[in-house]
């Protein structure tokens, strides 16, 4: 039996943006907010999903299950996101993304 090679992660260029979403009729176990870093073309380069319990977790390329867990498409502009009254979306600092995203992986490891 051989194996598939899979395609590696997208080619990504340095962060350029910050985005944080809310979906407000979430289900119980889909995330409520998405917290991502964003290169030119909007491909999320770290992500953190927060769920209604609180619970953080924390995505890169260099996870193990980056597949799974990684955006498939570079996320929609704003406006875009923002027309459907399901989600409400805003850039954010790259301080701000670095809070979640620390208190993710602190969160992780404890």
């Amino acid at each position: 039996m051989s194996s598939i090679e899979l395609p590696g992660p997208p080619q990504l260029g340095p962060p350029q943006s910050y985005f944080h979403c809310v979906w407000i009729d979430a289900a119980e176990d889909e995330p409520v907010e998405w917290f991502d870093e964003l290169d030119a073309l909007r491909w999320s380069i770290r992500c953190v999903r927060k769920y209604r319990d609180g619970r953080l977790e924390a995505c890169s390329y260099a996870s193990e299950n980056w597949r799974a867990e990684m955006p498939e498409a570079p996320v929609p502009p704003l406006a875009m996101i923002n027309r459907d009254s399901q989600f409400f979306a805003k850039e954010i600092s790259k301080a701000e993304f670095e809070t979640v995203w620390n208190q993710a992986n602190g969160s992780a490891a404890g």
